[in-house]
């Protein structure tokens, strides 16, 4: 039996939308201030309820199987198959859709473009991660993604689910302070249905507008800050700076 990615992601999303709309899955809402916490329960209602249904679904039998990440994993969710022709890293977004939401894996990244599952070394900081990442792109002939189920939840109850990608995403921005980029969910509800070489461009493009992002606040505090230090330390600014070691993260 063969499933497609977007076979299984129409399932699941379909099966918690259902859950939501007849009250076997229900959200937790805490206030302001519980953000995280109110973040990790959801997560694990959300999770059991699904592994719940995966249980009993006839794709997971044999040929699938559905897991619940834990110990701070870059995914929530996984969906493998023994032969590892299947492998699905789902990531778990509940929004209320209307801001920017950060979609800071540099993991679920690194694995989109290369196909290749992640390994501390091999992205413990950007420098690393581009060197890698130049040397294992895959602009064609490879299906890997990184996957998002998304729910909608505000002040009003629970409204829309849906599921998207990576490298189906419409639309993400730059943002130097949390990098890759950020995404308003409220306007990637409907995919992309660019080539993957496409997808490959547009977000690689993005994540170097957030690394200029970054050299801007450098030259900030080159402006602003270091005209405010000792003469000593203005010398070690000139040009392009003192050399510093340590890692970027």
């Amino acid at each position: 039996m063969t499933v497609t990615a977007d076979e299984i992601l129409n399932t699941l999303a379909a099966q918690l939308r259902r859950g939501l709309e007849q009250g076997f899955i229900t959200l937790v809402t805490y206030g302001r201030g519980q953000a995280r916490r109110e973040s990790t329960e959801n997560e694990e209602i959300i999770g059991n309820s699904l592994r719940a249904f995966a249980a009993g679904h006839p794709w997971f039998q044999e040929d699938l199987t559905f897991s619940v990440a834990t110990n701070g994993a870059w995914y929530d969710f996984l969906v493998e198959s023994p032969d590892g022709r299947v492998w699905m890293p789902i990531n778990l977004k509940v929004s209320n859709l209307q801001g920017d939401d950060n979609v800071a894996s540099k993991a679920g990244l690194f694995y989109a473009m290369t196909g290749l599952r992640p390994t501390n070394s091999a992205i413990r900081n950007w420098d690393v991660f581009c060197e890698n990442l130049a040397t294992h792109l895959r602009r064609e002939n490879c299906a890997s993604d990184y996957y998002f189920l998304v729910v909608e939840k505000s002040a009003a109850g629970v409204g829309r689910v849906f599921w998207t990608s990576l490298l189906h995403l419409r639309s993400v921005t730059p943002n130097g302070s949390n990098p890759p980029f950020q995404a308003c969910w409220r306007q990637n509800i409907e995919r992309s249905d660019r080539a993957r070489s496409e997808a490959v461009d547009y977000l690689l493009n993005v994540v170097g507008q957030t690394f200029v992002l970054r050299a801007k606040a450098l030259q900030s505090f080159k402006n602003h800050i270091v005209p405010k230090l000792s003469t000593e330390l203005r010398t070690e600014w000139i040009g392009d700076g003192p050399l510093v070691e340590g890692e970027s993260a």
